[in-house]
């Protein structure tokens, strides 16, 4: 075998072989007539006798100096097909056919082989053994060499004997680079670039682009691998090639390291022994599949560097977390979690990968730990993530969309970069919250289905809800969308409240006392016993919300009514006939009232396929309460005349916003009317498994331990068809100054159709 020289060495050998041949020449010119002579023999033998000699040195020191490529052979068969076919004397040439037609078998040869590596892989190897020994420049040059010889000193056995002599010693016996490596090592003339990048070879590859990569546990091999986490790695993945990699992870056995190196995703970045020997590094030809070599320092050609720029695995390399693992499917991922600091994990957190060369992200939803074996002895725990896929973030729309398929088992993932430099406030212009840890912003896409396909907001008391609220609120006013919010907790119409989004000047906060006073005292009227409308202050309550209701409907410089029903005394007959009494009207009968007239006046209007009014439901679970939660008997017909209204409105414009925190005692005949869902922390398992039903056991799983001022969130209004953790808007962005004038466009939210949302009950 060839003894591995390096660079500077080779070329010193190049050089005293060179210098041989010019000794030769000197001899034969002294010989024959002078040197002169020697330039005058038949042109095609001594072309091709210096031609010879040259190519077979540069190729075995220069250009070739481990094996030849399938391109090498390539291009020296048609070099040396060009050449024979321009010579013209031919007959001056002993054996030019013979050339002709191995030089003409070596281009076919190469060409075959091309064609057949990725589809045959016996006739890769057979044609590829071919090559490496048939096709070097040392064998191809060395038929010239001796063909040209033996027709140059035909008429002199000396020089014949000599010019083959050094064929000897230079091919098959490698004389001077015998040598030279001896001289070397003893007296340390020349410094060795040797370097013993060997880390070890593999012992297990997934997919042909994941290599386990077994490291000895010596001194010399550790010191090796020890900073070499952020290095490239060059792992041999064919029989004349090698492809670049990262260090993904490692695991510590008892005897050995174990090394896990993810190739790069770029079919380019192969590269041969000479680039590996440029910067210093021995590889020897007969090294088995799968051998990996560190490369260390940024040694790395810029040619190298350059194509490695456009590896998304080498770019994102920071930001690797992981790769696919088996029993992923079209919604859900699995997914190992290394060479990552666990502190940038967290359920929530949006993470990408890649479904047939496009972005997709997903978001971490739960963590499962699990323990894997290294070998018979050796355990060793690790933290599997599982992800819900979102689908692809169209940034120009501030959309996410749909994904049909699922990515491949080990396919590499990634953490979504932190913008450092996010525009909050911009965000909460326009958005109703963002990915969790990012800038990719999810706005309100149809704020008309926002409204009339009705909305939920659901969570335990505060974790934000009302805040939500307001904000809800305050992009509806935007989009010049009237709102009545019916409030028994009197927070809406405070300086805590609404104030703070909206100007004061756009809210009618409540009936006026005189009129609630005026109510008040209507209330104890009684009459004859066989009319019932004289009885109590039913139809004057009617009367006075209608006209509330109209003025604040027809009014142009007011956005926001705000009505609690709770400090309205109403009472009505308590029997048909033969009245005797009274009895309060119930909450849940007053919501009905109210609900009923919004739609009267919202009918008046004519018919809409846009939002026209709003209805806020604070405390839901009190104002349309479920029926096993009912504190009088009625208030189920009650609460379902209230579902009535909200499930006719959609057509004349009118729709809800229901807000509870026990989704349980709400009636789900208005909850299941509503198609946008926003989920903060839910506790109880009614809730849960309700939502269940919505955004899936995976997200529901997540009600208890969401995180301060996050949502889960689905649904048409704001364009998600699939359930999403989002991080809601910091409500000191939307405040509205005192006193402040707010110029909006009205709808300035783009309608975006996407199919509506129906529970599995």
């Amino acid at each position: 075998m060839k003894r591995q020289l390096s660079q500077l060495q080779r070329l010193l050998v190049a050089g005293i072989y060179f210098f041989f041949i010019f000794i030769i020449v000197m001899i034969y010119g002294l010989l024959n007539g002078g040197i002169a002579d020697i330039l005058n023999q038949s042109e095609a033998a001594s072309v091709w006798f210096f031609s010879g000699i040259l190519l077979i040195i540069m190729g075995m020191y220069v250009t070739e100096p481990y094996f030849s490529s399938p391109t090498d052979t390539l291009s020296n068969s048609i070099s040396l097909i060009l050449v024979l076919l321009a010579i013209t004397n031919r007959q001056e040439l002993n054996g030019y056919v013979e050339l002709l037609v191995y030089a003409v078998c070596m281009f076919i040869l190469s060409i075959f082989h091309m064609i057949v590596k990725n589809y045959n892989e016996k006739a890769k190897r057979i044609s590829f053994w071919c090559l490496k020994h048939l096709g070097s420049s040392k064998t191809m040059f060395s038929a010239v060499y001796l063909v040209s010889a033996f027709s140059f000193f035909r008429d002199n056995t000396p020089m014949l004997f000599a010019a083959i002599a050094l064929w000897i010693c230079m091919v098959p016996i490698g004389l001077v680079e015998s040598i030279i490596a001896k001289f070397s090592q003893l007296m340390g003339i020349i410094k060795e670039k040797d370097i013993d990048s060997c880390i070890g070879v593999a012992i297990k590859n997934s997919e042909s682009n994941l290599y386990t990569i077994s490291v000895p546990k010596t001194d010399e091999k550790e010191k090796l691998v020890s900073s070499s986490r952020n290095s490239v790695y060059a792992v041999k993945v064919d029989s004349d090639s090698y492809c670049l990699g990262i260090e993904i992870q490692r695991k510590n056995l008892i005897d050995s390291i174990w090394i896990s190196i993810m190739l790069l995703d770029n079919a380019e970045l192969e590269i041969t022994l000479n680039d590996l020997e440029d910067i210093g590094i021995n590889i020897n030809y007969t090294e088995n599949l799968g051998t990996a070599h560190v490369l260390n320092d940024g040694k790395i050609k810029q040619s190298i560097l350059e194509q490695l720029k456009s590896s998304t695995i080498f770019m994102e390399r920071d930001d690797f977390i992981g790769f696919v693992l088996p029993e992923s499917n079209v919604s859900t991922i699995r997914f190992n979690t290394c060479k990552i600091d666990e502190t940038r994990l967290t359920e929530g957190t949006i993470v990408k990968t890649h479904i047939a060369g496009s972005e997709v992200l997903y978001q971490v939803i739960n963590g499962i730990t699990k323990i894997a074996s290294n070998s018979v002895d050796s355990e060793y725990g690790y933290i599997c993530a599982v992800a819900r896929k979102l689908g692809h973030y169209d940034a120009g729309h501030h959309e996410i969309k749909h994904v049909n398929w699922t990515p491949k088992v080990y396919e590499p993932v990634y953490l979504c970069k932190v913008n450092r430099d996010i525009d909050l406030q911009e965000i909460a212009k326009t958005s109703i919250g963002r990915l969790p840890g990012s800038d990719m912003s999810i706005p309100i896409k149809n704020i008309n289905a926002l409204v009339t396909h009705n909305t939920a907001v659901l969570g335990i008391l505060g974790v934000g809800k009302s805040c939500l609220t307001f904000e809800l609120i305050k992009k509806i006013v935007a989009a010049g969308i009237k709102v009545i919010c019916l409030d028994i907790t009197n927070q809406y119409a405070s300086d805590n409240g609404l104030y703070k989004y909206i100007p004061e000047a756009q809210i009618v906060s409540d009936l006026l006392q005189e009129k609630i006073d005026e109510l008040e005292s209507q209330s104890m009227r009684t009459g004859t016993s066989d009319s019932k409308s004289s009885w109590g202050n039913v139809e004057n309550f009617k009367k006075l919300m209608e006209s509330a209701v109209a003025g604040f409907m027809d009014a142009n410089n007011k956005s926001v009514m705000v009505l609690n029903p709770e400090k309205y005394i109403v009472r009505q007959a308590a029997t048909d006939f033969r009245i005797t009494e009274l009895k309060d009207v119930s909450l849940v009968e007053k919501v009905q009232i109210i609900s009923e007239i919004v739609l009267k006046k919202c009918m008046d209007l004519g018919q809409i396929d846009k939002a026209r009014c709003c209805v806020v439901y604070e405390e839901a679970h009190s104002l349309t309460p479920e029926f096993n939660s009912v504190v009088v008997k009625d208030d189920n017909s009650h609460a379902n005349g209230t579902a009535k209204v909200i499930l006719q409105g959609r057509k004349y414009g009118l729709g809800c916003i229901i807000v509870t925190q026990r989704t349980a005692n709400v009636t789900k005949s208005i909850l299941n009317q509503c198609n946008t869902i926003f989920a903060l922390r839910v506790f109880d398992d009614t809730g849960k498994s309700f939502l269940e039903n919505y955004i899936g056991k995976d997200y529901s799983d997540t009600l208890p331990t969401l995180e301060e001022r996050h949502a889960i969130a689905i649904g048409k209004g704001i364009g998600l068809k699939q359930p999403v953790i989002l991080q809601l808007n910091d409500m000191k962005y939307l405040q509205t100054n005192e006193g402040e004038e707010e110029i909006v466009e009205k709808n300035e939210y783009v309608d975006v159709e996407t199919e509506e949302i129906t529970p599995n009950l």
